[in-house]
């Protein structure tokens, strides 16, 4: 969306790999492939999407991050295990938060989102203001 990969790989990524010492933010594993995960925040009621920050991914909790995905691809049971195995969840658990989630999502996915991207983040990268709806915070409030 940025329409520069070097603006992603070489800055935002790079800085993101950078503040977690190359570990998962989420799990703190240091192996394997690491991918750069938005964080946002959602304003249900006005339909506004904030990009929060960036934070680094092991695939395991990659799969998790978008686990419909991830079981369309048929990684589901790895996104169980890890799941499970992180937050100490038996199966049934599990799988009532994910089914939350996807709820939660389905109902996100009806509404047109105007985007709003925290001011320290436009700040560090203004190229993030080219994000397709954006609209400048002070506009928002």
């Amino acid at each position: 969306m940025l329409g520069s990969k070097a603006v992603w790989k070489k800055h935002i990524r790079g800085d993101t790999l950078a503040n977690s010492n190359n570990c998962c933010s989420v799990c703190k594993s240091s192996g394997g492939r690491m991918t750069c995960h938005e964080r946002w925040g959602y304003d249900d009621k006005r339909s506004i999407a904030t990009l929060v920050s960036f934070e680094i991914h092991c695939s395991n909790c990659d799969l998790v991050a978008h686990a419909g995905r991830a079981f369309k691809l048929g990684y589901g049971e790895i996104v169980i295990s890890h799941l499970c195995a992180m937050n100490r969840w038996d199966i049934e658990h599990a799988l009532a938060i994910l089914k939350e989630a996807m709820d939660v999502w389905i109902e996100r996915s009806k509404k047109d989102w105007r985007v709003k991207v925290a001011s320290n983040l436009v700040e560090m990268y203004p190229e993030l203001a080219a994000l397709p709806g954006f609209v400048p915070p002070a506009i928002l409030y």
